[in-house]
């Protein structure tokens, strides 16, 4: 009789410490469900800049990290305002940019590790912001023109620009020396202004216009001369040329996530997910995501998530 009593008690004992590891564990997982961090992600409103933004956004929701999409939002402070306000919580940057336009640092760095590890250490201690690892590609502004012209010309660098125009040398269609320009080139340090100072020469005019309409412009002949991003498909597609930049006056342009220090303490992980994925993004492959878009009219995020799954980063 004992010994059954004390196997009873020994059962309900049993039960009692199962159902409180069950209400523990249930306990555990209202907790974790209750843990609810959206990443805002934001970019820029060019090409390029769209398809990081939902290479971010695809790698993350893959991870178990939900997402907001605000790519698109505009130029450079407009998003860079956005993720330090909190509005935003990451985006991709140029080193570049930030560099010269962000940090206003007056010269520019060519070397590409040497300029992220010096605003990856200033922005950090300044604004803390945090830079994850950045790319093989280097997408720095260009001085564009169309190949046929370039060659009957003989010019191949800005140098070569600059003594054609200082020496009157008829310009080719539109028959002006004209440059075809995005709002913010126009009025960057690191742009238009500053280029005619190191290479001592002025276009006649500069005509902003939207990002994406600077190609089909010089394409078209309406311009004789445009900038670019080195990057964009649509310059091996549409036959235009990059003059050597043999002064060196474009900062290097890698580009990286970016993101509040709080906000990586809190999902340390988008570290892990994003690093890798960076380090994958040469100049090949993000040309040719570039021209999917721009030429094929894909959309970018067909084009990243196809691109994340070719690279096995989803499946």
């Amino acid at each position: 009789m004992i010994a059954k009593r004390i196997l009873t008690l020994s059962v309900v004992m049993l039960m009692l410490v199962s159902l409180v590891f069950v209400i523990g564990c249930e306990a555990e997982e209202v907790e974790e469900e209750a843990v609810d961090i959206e990443i805002v992600v934001g970019s820029k409103e060019y090409t390029e800049q769209l398809i990081l933004g939902q290479i971010a956004i695809h790698a993350l929701e893959y991870h178990g990290i939900p997402t907001v999409d605000e790519t698109g939002l505009g130029g450079t402070s407009m998003v860079r305002d956005a993720l330090e306000a909190g509005d935003v919580d990451l985006y991709w940057e140029y080193t570049g940019t930030a560099l010269i336009t962000i940090l206003g640092f007056d010269e520019a760095i060519t070397d590409s590790q040497e300029c992220y590890e010096v605003v990856k250490e200033t922005d950090l201690e300044q604004n803390q912001i945090v830079w994850l690892d950045y790319t093989p590609f280097n997408n720095t502004y260009t001085i564009m023109m169309r190949q046929a012209d370039a060659d009957e010309l003989g010019i191949e660098t800005i140098s070569d620009l600059a003594e054609a125009i200082n020496e009157g040398v008829e310009a080719p269609e539109p028959g002006t020396w004209n440059l075809a320009s995005d709002h913010e080139y126009t009025i960057r340090d690191d742009g238009y202004p500053g280029l005619q100072e190191m290479y001592a020469f002025e276009f006649e005019e500069a005509f902003p216009m939207d990002a994406g309409i600077v190609y089909d412009s010089l394409k078209e002949g309406d311009v004789s001369v445009s900038m670019g991003y080195a990057t964009d498909g649509r310059i091996a597609a549409y036959d235009l040329v990059n003059l050597e930049d043999d002064k060196g006056f474009h900062p290097v342009y890698n580009c990286a996530p970016t993101l509040r220090e709080e906000t990586l303490e809190q999902l340390p992980e988008i570290e892990e997910i994003l690093n890798p994925i960076a380090h994958a993004l040469d100049t090949e492959s993000m040309s040719a995501m570039n021209m999917q878009v721009d030429i094929d009219g894909d959309l970018p995020s067909e084009v990243a998530e196809e691109w994340l799954l070719k690279e096995g980063f989803i499946e």
